[in-house]
């Protein structure tokens, strides 16, 4: 009960610290804390030669991290008289540094009787938060044998258990994800045979982080097993993956780059107002089966729907797909007419139109693949770990956003109709511009006398007699010239 009330506390702590400081996130990058247990149960880890633990937390360091980033390194046990924990072992930018500041890191004692330290998860976290952190949003990373042993309680199932339902129920923690690692390692007092590696998102700045690390595959390097998710268990948890189009042999249906975009390449001269979707959809939920659960879908900012069939989820393991069609309407009012000054600039080439699909699962159940928890009571055995990845009751819905692109393929007729008339237009005007400075000789009959006078278009000219008196006027336009003006008791015509 007593430990239940100090985690309830420390809870309380981690959000109060939170709401009064989340504004002060370092706007050059994200600050990281790499927490490595050194107490008692970690004695096999330090005293094998063959253990990869220090190895394995500058690998991940490095590559988990930016040079703009923050980087705390840290030992942790317990805190007992004049041994404090957590310690801080270095910081910089960037995690180039961490493998050097742990070189000489060694198990931890209680103070002068030289008994192991204990070990104190919940303590850890939050002292670094409120310390290093300053309760500004971080990652925190955590590298432990998953002994928690506070005050030399022998009953660590239990603290186990409250640690997890920290982890849990925080809002504050707005991301988990862990790694189980088989490392075997003996030692003269204990041996073991796995290594946990969490990664805490304390914030959501920390949380965006996180999910851009993961994405960016730097860390798959390093390690190499996909990580279960412990939070949240609400977001992302389907993906779509689109195989072909049903309705129209004109329409192209791919998956984007970053593996969750449905691209559709359409040619505008044969849209669909309907495009029928055969899809698979993905449970990317792991480690958890998706036991059941109901789909419901629609198109973000459009009023027409997006559906579905089947709607319903059962027994999908981690990572495996059912066959599903999907059938929803593209937004013609918003497709650019081939004519339409977009679709011209775009030269033949593709307009692109971005859309979203909200994609949820209602009465949704969860369970631990078998394969999974099997693997963590073989690393870690006797530990209730399996019960980490129950998610809360409250946690029966999910939400997932995926992208959708659709790429409008245009033809070039309207573009070489609009070029083939303006070259037409510049042609003429040229024409207009030779003829209008050509002369052309014309003949008149001027008080019966034939002459002849020379006339350019759009000019007129005045037409006298032999004593330089005003006989009449001619003018011409593009054509033949015609007589505007005749003098009295003169008489003017063309011959």
């Amino acid at each position: 009960m007593k430990a239940r009330v100090l985690i309830a506390a420390g809870a309380a702590f981690l959000a109060f610290a939170f709401a009064s400081a989340s504004a002060s996130v370092q706007a050059a990058g994200i600050q990281q804390a790499f927490l490595v247990q050194n107490s008692g149960w970690m004695e096999p880890f330090y005293t094998d030669e063959h253990s990869q633990l220090k190895a394995l937390v500058g690998a991940v360091a490095q590559a988990a991290t930016n040079p703009s980033d923050k980087v705390y390194t840290l030992a942790f046990s317990q805190s007992s008289g004049a041994h404090v924990s957590p310690s801080l072992l270095g910081q910089g930018q960037g995690g180039a540094g961490v493998a050097g500041q742990l070189a000489s890191l060694g198990l931890a004692r209680k103070g002068a009787g030289g008994a192991l330290a204990d070990t104190d998860f919940q303590e850890a976290v939050t002292k670094t938060i409120t310390g290093p952190f300053q309760s500004a949003s971080g990652i925190v990373w955590i590298f432990t044998n998953n002994k928690n042993s506070p005050n030399n309680d022998s009953q660590t199932a239990e603290r186990n258990r409250d640690f997890y339902r920290l982890l849990h129920l925080e809002p504050s923690i707005t991301k988990t994800v862990v790694f189980p690692l088989r490392m075997p390692v003996q030692g003269k007092l204990y041996s073991a045979k796995g290594l946990m590696v969490y990664a805490l998102a304390y914030g959501q700045p920390a949380s965006e982080a996180l999910t851009r690390i993961l994405a960016e595959g730097r860390l798959s390097q390093v390690l190499t097993r996909p990580p279960a998710r412990l939070k949240p268990v609400d977001q992302d948890a389907v993906r779509i993956v689109p195989q072909s189009v049903k309705n129209s042999a004109n329409v192209h249906a791919s998956l984007g780059r970053d593996g969750r975009t449905i691209v559709l390449d359409v040619d505008a001269a044969n849209l669909v107002p309907q495009v029928v979707l055969q899809a698979s959809l993905q449970n990317m939920f792991f480690p958890y089966v998706i036991d059941s659960a109901r789909v419901h879908a629609s198109l973000a900012g459009q009023n027409a729907p997006l559906h579905v069939a089947p709607d319903q989820i059962r027994q999908l393991q981690p990572g495996a797909s059912q066959s599903v069609q999907v059938q929803f309407a593209l937004p013609m009012a918003q497709i650019p007419s081939p004519w339409s000054a977009q679709a011209i600039a775009a030269m033949g080439k593709q307009v692109l139109l971005p859309m979203q699909a909200q994609v949820g699962l209602s009465e949704q159940r969860l369970a631990l693949a078998s394969s999974f928890g099997k693997d963590l009571q073989e690393l870690f055995p006797g530990d209730p770990i399996s019960g980490m990845f129950t998610p809360p009751d409250s946690v029966r819905a999910s939400q997932a956003t995926i992208p959708l692109l659709v790429r409008i393929q245009y033809p070039l007729l309207p573009v070489l109709v609009i070029l083939g008339g303006v070259l037409a237009l510049v042609l003429g005007l040229l024409a207009l511009g030779l003829v209008s400075t050509r002369a052309t000789r014309y003949k008149v009959m001027a008080d019966g006398v034939q002459r002849q006078v020379l006339l350019k278009p759009f000019k007129s000219v005045q037409i006298r007699d032999d004593d330089g008196r005003d006989i009449g006027e001619l003018k011409r336009g593009l054509g033949k010239p015609s007589v505007v003006r005749v003098a009295e008791g003169h008489a003017l015509t063309l011959a």
